[in-house]
């Protein structure tokens, strides 16, 4: 079974992207901490397609919280210098949840006792 969840943040705004045939796709990165070390992070590419592309490029800038699940997906090119080939590891995105954004001002008015 091909199903897997990140938690993590986004190291950048995402892109925003329309294919050949008008379909719109969201590219993004997140930095997923290491469950081992925290001062160390792994950084998956992801993608998203259509109207969770919109979302996710309307709601989320730069360190913003997320968790993703998708899938993960290979492909692979051939290095036109070395002529080797170079693996590409894609998690695309079925469903996301928008958790900690730090770029949102929290009122102190609303955190009222």
């Amino acid at each position: 079974m091909n199903d897997l969840r990140i938690l993590g943040r986004l190291t950048n705004a995402p892109e925003m992207k329309r294919s050949s045939n008008g379909r719109d796709y969201a590219w993004f990165t997140v930095a997923v901490p290491r469950r081992n070390n925290k001062q160390e992070a792994d950084f998956i590419r992801c993608v998203a397609f259509d109207k969770l592309a919109q979302a996710i490029y309307q709601h989320c800038g730069k360190g913003r919280q997320v968790l993703c699940s998708g899938r993960l997906q290979v492909s692979t090119s051939i290095d036109e210098d070395t002529k080797r080939i170079r693996y590409h590891h894609t998690v695309v995105v079925s469903s996301i949840h928008f958790l900690h954004d730090p770029n949102r001002a929290v009122d102190p008015a609303s955190m009222a006792a």
